[in-house]
């Protein structure tokens, strides 16, 4: 039974130094995720300026494009038709589409911004919940392992030649006692 013993020991240094190994992991982990995972789930952050300049550029030369369009088709009738009746009401209007294209372009891509501030927002703070979760599981489940072969240890140093000896004459004397009680009570 000794080698038993021998076992649970080795067991144990075995679950003590994993639990250490998550530990130590986990530190050095969280260390380095943690921080940013926090600034991004307090501070939550859209696009990159650049990424909006990209986006409100390529905006702009859609409604210029389109602006382009009203504006040589305009100068198109007027070369025609030689009237130009309405000709300065067409460049005008063209000008106020152009300009309401261009604001609504942009207010789509700042709404766009702020919802990928909130989905990185949501990430960030499910990221920090399970690493949280996953760091104390690993370690607390080596650390119940630690105690199981304790356990396992003192149980395995209550058996041998002599402890059993112990238990059989226990009993055996548990045993006449129980005799002996009735022995006396039947008479």
């Amino acid at each position: 039974m000794r080698a038993a013993q021998q076992q649970a020991k080795d067991a144990y240094k075995t679950a003590t130094s994993t639990a250490d190994k998550y530990s130590s992991a986990g530190d050095q982990i969280s260390s380095s995720l943690i921080p940013g995972l926090e600034r991004e789930a307090q501070n939550p952050e859209g696009y990159t300026p650049e990424e909006m300049n990209n986006q409100l550029v390529a905006s702009e030369q859609g409604a210029g494009g389109a602006n382009a369009g009203v504006v040589g088709e305009a100068s198109s009738r007027l070369a025609r038709t030689r009237n130009s009746a309405g000709y300065s009401n067409v460049l005008d209007e063209a000008a106020r589409d152009k300009t309401r294209q261009l604001s609504e372009n942009a207010l789509n891509i700042q709404n766009k911004s702020s919802e990928l501030g909130q989905k990185k927002q949501l990430a960030a703070q499910s990221e920090l919940s399970h690493l949280y979760g996953t760091d104390v599981n690993a370690n607390l489940e080596a650390q119940g392992l630690a105690t199981k072969d304790i356990q396992t240890e003192v149980e395995a140093g209550k058996s041998g030649w002599f402890q059993n000896m112990t238990n059989l004459i226990s009993s055996l004397g548990g045993a006449a006692k129980g005799a002996a009680d009735a022995k006396m009570a039947f008479g």
